[in-house]
């Protein structure tokens, strides 16, 4: 199975930016998409980091496991005239307004037995169900989405990437597509799409957030033989990524910013976010990956921290 796809190129040396359509084949990886963009931008393969849907990908991702091009399957089947073995019939889905092919949401499916929605109590004929039969209608799910996305309250679900639990309270279930998220609408399934970029971005050791009051957009940077300065591949700013000035102000024998930050705050031991306690009780709710731990032992929150850990 083959299909053409569009993919944004920034590149962090030249600061240039293109679009580039290229022909994948589903059983190929992401190190060999990386390969195939070289030949085209001269930029070395090993350069280049992938980003889809707020997820950083690895080299061995395949392409078949992200939903990137229209939903297959393969039937086995036997030919009547050759009689060849290892023969398959594929079949895919289309529109049914505009004819184009399209994704299979699986989460979608049919009220057949007429349940009520786990929120409103309504009967829909269209629901979503994330396989644990709390069935949800449309209106509900898209208002549930539309919520989380305000607040940014997804959960960071490996491999699933910045995703939402079943809205049925207690239910651990998580949406396993992000195709699904375009029931919000284009411009909110835009927007999620660049939080969960960022957030991605904020988390990460290679990540960089431009401190340009117009800009402030996220990206990666692997430090190269440089003077530790990085270029914002979206408005060309350049600033030390350090002290985050345009002309460096580091205190290079005495970091004070750092040593602050690293004498009032401690890491998520989840997503490695750093965290200020600025007063209450012990018990931390991270923002970020939605971990809750202890801010005295750094774990994640137990019975003993409830007793021993509350205020001290």
């Amino acid at each position: 199975m083959s299909g053409a796809i569009t993919i944004l190129v920034q590149d962090r040396k030249t600061g240039q930016r293109r679009n580039l359509t290229l022909e994948i084949d589903a059983d190929e990886n992401i190190a060999e998409l990386t390969k195939n963009v070289e030949k085209l931008t001269h930029i070395p393969s090993d350069e280049l980091e992938v980003v889809f849907c707020g997820k950083k990908l690895s080299k061995s991702t395949m392409m078949k496991e992200l939903s990137l091009t229209p939903a297959t399957k393969r039937i086995p089947v036997t030919c009547e005239d050759c009689c060849a073995s290892n023969l398959f019939a594929e079949f895919k889905f289309k529109c049914l307004t505009c004819n184009d092919l399209a994704a299979a949401l699986t989460h979608v499916r049919g009220n057949w037995q007429m349940e009520e929605c786990c929120v409103c109590d309504n009967k829909e004929k269209i629901i979503f169900d994330l396989g644990c039969n709390h069935i949800s209608c449309k209106n509900c799910f898209r208002e549930y989405l539309l919520s989380t996305l305000n607040s940014f309250n997804f959960i960071n679900k490996p491999p699933y990437g910045y995703t939402i639990s079943c809205p049925y309270q207690g239910c651990n279930k998580v949406v396993k597509d992000v195709h699904h998220f375009h029931i919000m609408g284009q411009s909110a399934y835009s927007e999620y799409q660049r939080k969960a970029t960022e957030r991605l971005i904020l988390v990460d050791d290679e990540g960089v957030t431009c401190p340009n009051a117009l800009c402030g957009q996220s990206f990666f940077w692997e430090p190269y033989d440089d003077d530790g300065r990085s270029q914002c591949p979206d408005c060309f700013y350049t600033f030390c990524r350090k002290c985050t000035e345009k002309e460096c102000v580091c205190q290079s024998d005495d970091d004070l910013t750092k040593s602050t930050i690293d004498a009032t705050t401690r890491r998520c031991p989840n997503c490695n976010v750093a965290t200020e306690r600025n007063g209450g009780c012990s018990h931390i709710h991270c923002t970020s990956c939605g971990m809750d731990w202890c801010f005295k032992c750094v774990t994640a929150w137990r019975e003993e921290c409830q007793w021993d850990h509350w205020f001290n």
